[in-house]
């Protein structure tokens, strides 16, 4: 992969010196410490607002939030590294595309550290601005394993009526201040007094920790929140974690087989008694139906299409309850009709239990629209399976029945273990789920399947904001977390009552109907399979609705376990300055980072012991000119690319940000598989007005050629504005199109196309991807006209200044039939270059390998061009159609010839 850092965008030295005419602003910005500006800092958005309209509300507001944190930065003078130290693992453009290797916060506040202070943004209308001050402190501590020596608090407020954000500073304070101020609470718990006195008290635990022989905690008493964790629901958790052996705390609902006739009387007592043996047997004769199939049929008809009507079927033997003949359907697919409640660690009957059970079980109701507490209305973006509609290009080209789970469990991201206490960041619960996949392995689900699940996982806040209960799950999995450290190290423990007093007897059913402020009240299908355990349930279904094919997921809650998982204490394989540092777990073997900033972080999240569910790689390059990292992550099913499927085109999906400073003025270049997504400018003039500008490249333009392509496929791109040229590759099927920044391949893959951005149409045996052919003929390179150069360089010199993506072709000579792409040239390689466009005088035919027609078409006028002159003394220019970043901007190629002393004969332009 090519080195970011070492190619820079066309025009962008000529660009820097407006930029540096402009660069007085930093002096006036304030310092960070220093006091308040009189007046707002007011940043436009105006020349970015176009993307908004791509993303749904919720993510566009969140969207405006993330720039506003840019908007800042530029006001503080922050410099470049710092910049990308607080976000390398973050992108400034929010797509759908980059989900997995990019961690988008979502909520109202955000963090930015300058080295010294940690500046905080909160809403100026902000409902709980205490919690959105004590969440962002807590993240920080946590990655970076110490709290910042100041914090400054900037009050913004959005007016989309003219596309502006509004920041007011606050004074900057000493953390503890600002702790203090926001409800900060300590309390030492090692005593049964101080212990009730904390949770009486404290809203969330934030942190455990040893001091000499004393144990103490550290939380929040915010307004208007609930303390809901008590000392038996301590003692009970602790219980757990102090046992010898048996596994840890957790709960699950468990699909069973049926096991004998009973069961099924008692799961289903409207099936009829003939039908009961007969589904056992799987002998239908006297039944009334031929065979297993035909009933399942039936079932179904009456289901999904109420044909034969529901109320009809009692004459047939079967159930007329909905839940019941939904557990029908059930057991003639996989012989499982309901889910026993299995409570680990100790949890059965207890409190802790209870609430486990709720929330394990609403969540899979509530994914499928089950249920009378669903919260469509009441939280923005949540949509329940029985509500969304799939686009055809993300159903799965044979639509089937997925099976899979999903649980709740530690987000070992936010736990920062130290060898005297435990910090906790924002989020300590993660949603997880997995599929069924082929030889009882489980694998990544796809869309459809995921959809609800990571939604629900990115705005857990929103949820328990709704259902109180899953804000008791966040503060039993934080407490979980730090009794699993505190008797993992020395074996301590916090006061623990006697087993006797710890209440063991509750159902779920009895908790479940005493407890009215729940926000599910729909009557529970509670059945008692004489071989299930006590508590067993029927799943509940959805409405009727059709979208791709049906779904089935079991799972549960696991509890803090991360501990356990890793085989002990994670070790910090490499010291990290603390704005790089992030509490995640690392691979230590393959993790390292020298002094400039410069090396690979290799993220790991173990999900089972022994087993490392997923690992994303950031690669950092510090250069001179600008900083990059590169994100690689697994291959993903499950990726949207506007209505249809992301696939990488081969076994990693990556993006790359690029990131240029001349103090105050950024410029963010966004790419996906090597293709350029766009690019974000935020320039600072001298009267403090900050504006940011989004330039949209290949990615985002191709999101609307794959809706023309799946519009009318036959005729693929033809007659689209974008369009410069095409041709049919001479070795397959596949047309080639030439736009604005690069190439487009529709149809199967070819070998002489160099893909970096692959698109599938779901069930539609459509391609989409883009990058470059392999190789131009001499006749194709005729088809180009030069527009810069020669010019002489070495090849290092020629990656240091062409744009990032633009193709590279070793020019044809004597004796040669072709160019082809530079293979492993040495940097300090003399080399003579050209930059060459496609001609718009129409005088030449033919395409690439000699097909098609060119049909060039006059490249419209992109207004960002400049740069400097063509004997190498400035950056390289591409005339009017010149783009700040982009993959082969405005059409350019570079053609490269080399000037090695052992090549004869000497090509003339080497002299």
């Amino acid at each position: 992969m090519t080195d970011p850092t070492r190619r820079r965008r066309p025009g962008l030295v000529a660009w820097f010196a407006v930029f540096l005419a402009l660069a007085v602003c930093a002096c006036s910005a304030p310092a960070p410490d220093g006091p308040p500006p009189e007046t707002p800092d007011v940043i436009s958005y105006a020349g970015a607002a176009d993307w908004l309209t791509t993303l749904d509300p919720a993510e566009a507001d969140d969207q405006l939030r993330d720039w506003a944190r840019l908007g800042l930065a530029s006001s503080l003078g922050v410099d470049r590294d710092r910049l990308v130290d607080s976000l390398y693992d973050t992108s400034s453009i929010r797509d759908t595309a980059l989900a997995g290797l990019a961690e988008q916060p979502v909520g109202p506040g955000r963090a930015l550290f300058d080295g010294t202070t940690l500046h905080l943004l909160v809403p100026s209308d902000d409902p709980r601005p205490a919690r959105t001050i004590g969440l962002l402190l807590d993240a920080h501590r946590a990655d970076a394993g110490a709290d910042p020596a100041q914090v400054q608090v900037h009050r913004y407020r959005i007016h989309p009526e003219n596309r502006t954000i509004e920041l007011t500073a606050q004074v900057s304070a000493p953390t503890g201040q600002v702790r203090a101020a926001n409800g900060w609470t300590e309390r030492r718990v090692d005593q049964p007094p101080g212990l009730a006195d904390f949770l009486a008290v404290a809203d969330q635990l934030s942190r455990l920790e040893t001091r000499n022989t004393e144990t103490w905690a550290l939380g929040w008493d915010w307004p208007d929140e609930q303390a809901d964790v008590t000392p038996e629901d301590v003692a009970v958790l602790q219980r757990g974690y102090l046992q010898r052996s048996g596994t840890l705390p957790g709960f699950s609902l468990d699909p069973v087989p049926l096991a004998t006739p009973e069961d099924l009387r008692a799961a289903i007592p409207e099936l009829a008694p003939q039908l009961v043996a007969s589904i056992l047997s799987r002998d239908y004769t006297g039944s009334g139906f031929s065979s297993a199939t035909e009933l399942r049929e039936v079932v179904e008809g009456a289901l999904f299409r109420n044909d034969p009507p529901i109320d009809t079927l009692a004459a047939r033997g079967l159930p007329t309850d909905r839940t019941q003949l939904w557990a029908v359907r059930n057991l003639l697919v996989d012989g499982r009709a309901y889910s026993q409640a299995r409570y680990d660690g100790g949890l059965a009957g207890t409190e802790v239990g209870m609430s486990l059970f709720y929330t394990d079980y609403v969540a899979k109701s509530w994914k499928s629209g089950a249920g009378s507490g669903v919260p469509t209305d009441a939280i923005r973006g949540f949509v329940p399976d029985s509500e969304a509609e799939t686009p055809p290009g993300l159903c799965p080209a044979a639509p089937s029945e997925q099976s899979g789970r999903l649980w709740f469990g530690q987000e070992d991201a936010a736990f920062d273990y130290e060898p005297d206490g435990v910090a906790i960041g924002a989020q300590a619960t993660r949603l997880f789920f997995r599929a069924n996949g082929p030889d009882q392995v489980e694998v990544e689900p796809d869309y459809r399947f995921g959809r609800a699940l990571r939604w629900w996982d990115r705005h857990y806040q929103a949820v328990a904001d709704y259902e109180l209960q899953y804000h008791r799950l966040e503060q039993l999995m934080r407490w979980s977390g730090a009794l699993e450290w505190l008797t993992f190290t020395g074996g301590r423990a916090l006061p623990q009552p006697l087993g006797s007093s710890i209440r063991s007897d509750l159902t779920f059913a009895d908790w479940y109907a005493e407890h009215t402020e729940l926000r599910e009240r729909d009557p529970l299908a509670l059945v008692t399979p004489p071989s299930a355990s006590p508590e067993a349930v029927l799943p509940i279904p959805s409405a009727t609705f059709q979208d791709c094919g049906p779904l089935w997921i079991s799972g549960g809650v696991s509890l803090a376990d991360g501990i356990a998982r890793r085989g002990g204490l994670p070790s910090d394989p490499v010291s990290l300055s603390p704005g790089m540092r992030r509490a995640w777990p690392t691979d230590p073997v393959t993790t390292g980072v020298d002094a400039t900033g410069s090396g690979r972080i290799d993220r790991i999240t173990p999900i089972t012991p022994g087993q490392v569910g997923e690992r994303i790689t950031y690669d950092l390059r510090r250069g001179p000119d600008s900083a990059s990292v590169t994100v690689e992550g697994p291959p993903s099913v499950a990726v949207r690319f506007g209505d249809d499927h992301l696939q990488a085109g081969n076994d990693t999906r990556s993006r790359t940000t690029v990131v240029r400073s001349d103090g105050s003025n950024y410029v963010i270049d966004e790419s996906v598989q090597d293709a350029w997504f766009g690019s974000l400018e935020v320039t600072r003039s001298a009267d403090g007005a900050t504006e940011v500008t989004l330039l949209p490249g290949l990615g985002v333009l191709a999101k609307g050629l794959v809706d023309r392509i799946r519009g009318n496929p036959e005729r693929g791109l033809e007659g689209a504005p974008e369009v410069r040229y095409q041709y049919a590759l001479s070795d397959g099927p596949s047309i080639v199109y030439r736009v604005d920044d690069g190439w487009i391949e529709v149809g199967p893959p070819s070998p002489s196309f160099r893909p970096n951005l692959d698109v599938v149409f779901g069930a539609a045996a459509v391609g989409f991807r883009t990058g470059a052919p392999r190789s131009l003929s001499q006749f194709d390179v005729a088809a180009f006209e030069i527009t810069q150069g020669p010019t002489s360089a070495t090849y290092g010199e020629l990656l240091n200044r062409a744009p990032s993506s633009t193709p590279m072709y070793l020019d044809a000579v004597a004796g040669e039939p072709s160019t082809v792409l530079p293979g492993a040239i040495a940097a300090d390689t003399p080399i003579v270059w050209r930059a060459a466009r496609p001609r718009t005088d129409g005088a030449t035919s033919g395409g690439i390998g000699g097909q098609g027609t060119w049909n060039l078409i006059d490249p419209p006028d992109r207004g960002r061009g400049g740069g400097g002159g063509g004997d190498g003394g400035g950056g390289l220019g591409l005339g009017t159609v010149g783009v700040l970043g982009g993959a082969g901007a405005g059409g350019v190629i570079i053609l490269v010839t080399t000037c090695e002393p052992e090549r004869q004969p000497q090509p003339q332009e080497c002299g």
